[in-house]
């Protein structure tokens, strides 16, 4: 019953559905019932389901941080690393590009003044244009 074949699952798949049908279709005076006659203690046994439950969703909320913050991570580590070496070169360059752009593509207010941006602000726009593929070479003689 355990094999990989479809058919073969087909006959536990029915009991299994047949099982909790059964478990939900009963009253909670019937399950209380059934517990009390299996020698079990139902508040003792509701309690242990409840922890069970709990430590499930706290699992679950962990892996799902976890999972975060390696996207995170991944994410910062991507979008962190400048193919500048420094803020001058940053300027020279983002100015290289800003200046070989075809003379009908419009500049933004924040790149017709670049002097005024903050370095953070210059590499982040130099990273922007590398990711739409837009860039030169590091080099100060033309590219």
């Amino acid at each position: 019953m355990t094999g990989t074949n479809k058919k073969e699952r087909q006959p536990l798949g029915r009991l299994v559905d047949a099982l909790v049908e059964d478990i939900l279709a009963a009253s909670d005076e019937e399950i209380l019932a059934e517990e009390a006659a299996a020698g079990a203690d139902p508040a003792k046994t509701a309690d242990a389901m409840q922890a069970l439950f709990e430590r499930s969703v706290l699992l679950s909320n962990k892996d799902k941080m976890r999972r975060a913050k390696a996207g995170a991570t991944a994410a910062r580590q991507v979008s962190v690393v400048p193919t500048v070496t420094g803020t001058a070169d940053a300027r020279e360059r983002l100015r290289r590009v800003l200046a070989s752009r075809p003379a009908d593509v419009p500049l933004t207010l924040a790149a017709r003044n670049e002097s005024e941006l903050s370095d953070e602000d210059v590499l982040g726009m130099l990273q922007d244009l590398e990711e739409l593929g837009i860039t030169l070479p590091a080099n100060k003689t033309g590219g």
